[in-house]
């Protein structure tokens, strides 16, 4: 397989996996609609704890997919000059799964006192992990440009 193929299957598999990504932050989004500090039924906060451990699964693989399997060394083969913006992206990675893994602890724990401020904790970290998925999808369509107007 030459280069150009298999930086095309990991850009194909890459998409795929930010699409499954987005359904996971819709489903929570919904979810976090239904929270509300006191509620007397702990099921939607044990819902969304198994929603962040689904996602939180997914993020893991993705993450790993990203950094070791290939994608980020073909965008930096492709684009020399993107180095420091794939360090901030990787660094990126561990503090959102911090950020999940504790939202996750929360939620488990079923305290719906604090469901408000899950809630909004929660709505700005999917506002920040979109912003984060934008900003490899702008690397990656610039790798897919300067990959398809180089010559050979």
């Amino acid at each position: 397989m030459s280069q150009q193929q298999i930086f095309q299957q990991i850009t194909q598999e890459t998409l795929e996996e930010h699409r499954e990504i987005h359904f996971y932050l819709d489903q929570i989004a919904r979810t976090l609609d239904s929270l509300r500090s006191g509620l007397s039924d702990v099921e939607p906060m044990r819902r969304l704890a198994a929603q962040l451990e689904g996602l939180r699964e997914r993020l893991a693989e993705h993450h790993q997919s990203e950094e070791e399997d290939g994608l980020f060394q073909a965008i930096q083969a492709i684009l020399p000059d993107c180095g420091v913006e794939i360090r901030r992206l990787v660094n990126q990675h561990q503090k959102l799964m911090e950020i999940l893994e504790m939202a996750r602890i929360h939620a488990q724990h079923g305290d719906t006192m604090e469901a408000d401020g899950l809630r909004v904790d929660l709505q700005a970290f999917i506002e920040d992990f979109r912003q984060h998925e934008m900003e490899e999808d702008r690397l990656l369509r610039q790798a897919i440009e300067r990959e398809a107007n180089a010559p050979g």
